[in-house]
């Protein structure tokens, strides 16, 4: 694993520091004042890097641009269809989640409750 360099880690905590489920474009809009001549292309490789690496989850939500999430203990989504909205919650789970017996082993379930917030 490469080192963290000075943009990787400034991406890394600013997406600590929010619970919005940012876009590369809002993360990059957020790390821009932050950092001397950061790019777009930098913002988006150190994200692709801390998902890649374990530090970050891209979510697999229908949006019309990729979502992150550096809260990786265990949790669903709340997702507003109307504003976009992403909310975490406590983890839904499965009953009998099991497919061994099929020569399969779930590694990872998400799961993602759409409707709409309380403000649309």
């Amino acid at each position: 694993m490469k080192t963290l360099t000075k943009h990787r880690e400034l991406v890394l905590q600013d997406l600590m520091e929010r619970k919005d489920h940012p876009t590369a474009k809002m993360v990059f809009e957020s790390v821009r004042s932050k950092a001397d001549r950061i790019s777009f292309a930098t913002v988006y490789n150190s994200l692709e890097y801390l998902v890649d690496n374990g530090m970050v989850n891209k979510l697999n939500i229908e949006s019309d641009s990729v979502r992150y999430d550096a809260f990786l203990d265990k949790h669903s989504h709340l997702i507003c269809r109307s504003c976009g909205m992403v909310m975490d919650i406590p983890s839904v789970t499965l009953p009998n989640l099991e497919f061994q017996h099929l020569g399969f082993e779930v590694e990872h379930v998400d799961i993602n409750i759409i409707g709409r917030c309380q403000n649309c």
